[in-house]
Protein backbone atom coordinates (compact mmCIF):
# COMPACT_ATOMS: atom_id res chain seq x y z
CA UNK A 1 0.00 0.00 0.00
CA UNK A 2 1.49 3.79 -1.17
CA UNK A 3 1.87 5.68 1.55
CA UNK A 4 -0.06 8.70 1.84
CA UNK A 5 1.72 12.27 1.57
CA UNK A 6 1.15 14.29 4.51
CA UNK A 7 -1.13 17.87 4.24
CA UNK A 8 1.42 20.69 3.62
CA UNK A 9 0.75 23.22 6.23
CA UNK A 10 0.68 26.85 4.67
CA UNK A 11 1.34 28.88 7.78
CA UNK A 12 3.96 29.17 10.70
CA UNK A 13 3.62 31.42 13.66
CA UNK A 14 6.41 33.73 14.26
CA UNK A 15 7.00 33.17 17.62
CA UNK A 16 8.68 35.31 20.01
CA UNK A 17 10.54 33.99 22.80
CA UNK A 18 11.38 35.71 26.12
CA UNK A 19 14.93 36.39 26.68
CA UNK A 20 15.44 36.06 22.89
CA UNK A 21 15.77 38.99 20.71
CA UNK A 22 12.55 40.35 19.01
CA UNK A 23 12.13 38.82 15.28
CA UNK A 24 12.64 41.19 13.04
CA UNK A 25 9.24 41.40 11.60
CA UNK A 26 8.23 42.28 15.44
CA UNK A 27 10.39 45.19 15.37
CA UNK A 28 9.04 46.48 12.21
CA UNK A 29 5.69 46.19 13.83
CA UNK A 30 6.60 47.82 17.24
CA UNK A 31 8.31 51.02 15.51
CA UNK A 32 5.32 51.42 12.68
CA UNK A 33 2.55 51.26 15.55
CA UNK A 34 4.42 53.22 17.99
CA UNK A 35 5.09 55.93 14.75
CA UNK A 36 1.30 55.87 13.13
CA UNK A 37 -1.00 53.47 14.37
CA UNK A 38 -2.17 55.22 17.65
CA UNK A 39 -5.81 54.13 18.05
CA UNK A 40 -4.49 50.54 17.53
CA UNK A 41 -1.82 50.54 20.00
CA UNK A 42 -4.13 48.63 22.46
CA UNK A 43 -4.84 45.58 19.80
CA UNK A 44 -3.27 42.66 20.42
CA UNK A 45 -1.68 41.80 16.83
CA UNK A 46 0.07 38.17 16.23
CA UNK A 47 2.16 37.55 12.72
CA UNK A 48 2.83 34.58 10.98
CA UNK A 49 3.95 33.74 7.80
CA UNK A 50 2.62 32.61 4.72
CA UNK A 51 4.43 29.65 3.17
CA UNK A 52 4.72 29.05 -0.62
CA UNK A 53 2.30 31.51 -1.70
CA UNK A 54 2.32 32.57 -5.42
CA UNK A 55 1.25 35.16 -8.14
CA UNK A 56 -2.72 34.31 -8.53
CA UNK A 57 -3.69 33.88 -12.35
CA UNK A 58 -3.53 37.38 -13.03
CA UNK A 59 -0.42 37.87 -12.02
CA UNK A 60 -0.68 39.39 -8.57
CA UNK A 61 1.49 37.79 -5.33
CA UNK A 62 -0.18 38.81 -1.86
CA UNK A 63 2.83 40.27 0.44
CA UNK A 64 0.56 40.26 3.79
CA UNK A 65 -3.32 40.34 5.18
CA UNK A 66 -4.63 41.81 8.00
CA UNK A 67 -6.97 39.29 9.66
CA UNK A 68 -9.38 40.12 12.53
CA UNK A 69 -9.86 37.59 14.88
CA UNK A 70 -13.25 36.16 15.47
CA UNK A 71 -14.91 36.35 18.78
CA UNK A 72 -14.66 32.32 18.65
CA UNK A 73 -10.58 32.27 18.06
CA UNK A 74 -10.42 35.00 21.01
CA UNK A 75 -11.47 31.93 23.34
CA UNK A 76 -8.74 30.03 21.83
CA UNK A 77 -5.85 32.87 21.40
CA UNK A 78 -5.74 36.25 23.07
CA UNK A 79 -5.05 38.09 19.44
CA UNK A 80 -7.70 40.97 18.19
CA UNK A 81 -5.85 40.66 14.62
CA UNK A 82 -3.19 38.32 13.05
CA UNK A 83 -1.24 39.40 9.86
CA UNK A 84 0.30 36.80 7.82
CA UNK A 85 2.87 37.92 5.70
CA UNK A 86 4.37 36.21 2.50
CA UNK A 87 7.50 34.96 3.60
CA UNK A 88 9.23 34.25 -0.08
CA UNK A 89 9.28 37.95 -0.60
CA UNK A 90 10.15 39.16 2.87
CA UNK A 91 13.11 36.89 2.71
CA UNK A 92 14.19 38.59 -0.59
CA UNK A 93 17.42 40.58 -0.68
CA UNK A 94 15.55 43.18 -2.76
CA UNK A 95 12.29 43.06 -0.41
CA UNK A 96 14.34 46.24 2.18
CA UNK A 97 13.86 47.11 5.69
CA UNK A 98 12.20 50.09 4.21
CA UNK A 99 9.41 48.26 1.89
CA UNK A 100 8.95 45.75 4.72
CA UNK A 101 8.17 49.16 7.34
CA UNK A 102 5.42 50.11 4.13
CA UNK A 103 3.80 46.67 3.93
CA UNK A 104 3.63 45.74 7.90
CA UNK A 105 1.79 49.95 7.71
CA UNK A 106 -0.40 48.88 5.04
CA UNK A 107 -1.42 45.81 7.14
CA UNK A 108 -1.68 47.92 10.28
CA UNK A 109 -3.60 50.15 8.34
CA UNK A 110 -6.62 47.99 7.84
CA UNK A 111 -6.91 47.49 11.75
CA UNK A 112 -8.89 49.69 13.27
CA UNK A 113 -10.59 50.92 16.46
CA UNK A 114 -14.45 50.43 16.80
CA UNK A 115 -15.62 53.56 18.08
CA UNK A 116 -19.47 54.08 19.47
CA UNK A 117 -20.96 57.05 17.24
CA UNK A 118 -22.97 58.56 20.09
CA UNK A 119 -19.81 58.85 22.64
CA UNK A 120 -16.83 58.85 20.30
CA UNK A 121 -15.07 56.05 22.92
CA UNK A 122 -13.89 52.81 22.05
CA UNK A 123 -16.56 49.99 22.18
CA UNK A 124 -15.89 47.22 24.30
CA UNK A 125 -17.85 43.48 24.24
CA UNK A 126 -19.38 41.96 27.30
CA UNK A 127 -16.29 40.58 28.88
CA UNK A 128 -14.67 44.31 28.66
CA UNK A 129 -12.63 43.28 25.57
CA UNK A 130 -11.88 46.31 23.19
CA UNK A 131 -13.46 46.24 19.72
CA UNK A 132 -11.37 46.47 16.46
CA UNK A 133 -12.99 46.18 12.72
CA UNK A 134 -10.91 46.10 9.67
CA UNK A 135 -10.67 49.16 7.29
CA UNK A 136 -11.20 48.50 3.40
CA UNK A 137 -8.69 50.01 1.67
CA UNK A 138 -8.65 54.09 0.42
CA UNK A 139 -8.80 53.61 -2.99
CA UNK A 140 -9.88 49.86 -5.43
CA UNK A 141 -9.14 50.41 -9.01
CA UNK A 142 -8.12 49.08 -12.74
CA UNK A 143 -5.27 50.83 -13.99
CA UNK A 144 -6.80 49.63 -17.44
CA UNK A 145 -10.20 52.15 -16.69
CA UNK A 146 -7.42 55.13 -15.25
CA UNK A 147 -5.22 54.87 -18.49
CA UNK A 148 -8.57 55.11 -20.37
CA UNK A 149 -10.10 57.78 -18.07
CA UNK A 150 -7.97 59.69 -15.50
CA UNK A 151 -8.65 60.46 -12.29
CA UNK A 152 -12.61 60.07 -12.94
CA UNK A 153 -13.13 60.21 -8.57
CA UNK A 154 -11.95 61.90 -5.56
CA UNK A 155 -10.38 59.43 -4.07
CA UNK A 156 -8.12 58.73 -7.63
CA UNK A 157 -7.75 62.35 -7.34
CA UNK A 158 -6.34 62.16 -3.87
CA UNK A 159 -3.90 58.97 -4.79
CA UNK A 160 -2.63 60.27 -7.11
CA UNK A 161 -1.67 63.99 -5.30
CA UNK A 162 0.09 61.27 -2.63
CA UNK A 163 1.62 59.51 -5.47
CA UNK A 164 3.39 62.40 -6.69
CA UNK A 165 4.40 64.16 -3.28
CA UNK A 166 6.05 61.03 -2.27
CA UNK A 167 7.72 59.35 -5.18
CA UNK A 168 9.57 56.08 -4.01
CA UNK A 169 11.71 52.75 -6.08
CA UNK A 170 8.95 50.32 -7.25
CA UNK A 171 9.08 46.93 -5.18
CA UNK A 172 11.45 45.38 -7.68
CA UNK A 173 13.53 46.67 -10.25
CA UNK A 174 11.77 46.37 -13.74
CA UNK A 175 14.52 44.05 -15.17
CA UNK A 176 14.26 41.71 -12.52
CA UNK A 177 10.53 40.44 -12.42
CA UNK A 178 7.13 41.08 -14.07
CA UNK A 179 5.37 39.74 -10.58
CA UNK A 180 2.52 42.76 -9.97
CA UNK A 181 2.61 42.97 -6.29
CA UNK A 182 -1.18 42.78 -4.32
CA UNK A 183 -1.34 43.56 -0.49
CA UNK A 184 -4.45 42.95 1.05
Amino acid sequence: MKEAKPKLVNFRIIACHEGQPLPEAYQILQEVRQSYHGETRAARVALAWRLRQKEDKDGHMVLGRCIKVSDLHKEFADYDFIITLNQEVWDDIRFTREKKLALIDHEMCHAAASFDEESGEHKRDERNRLLFRVRKHDIEEFQDVVSRHGCYKRDLENFAKALLQKKSAPLFDQDQTTVTVRVQ
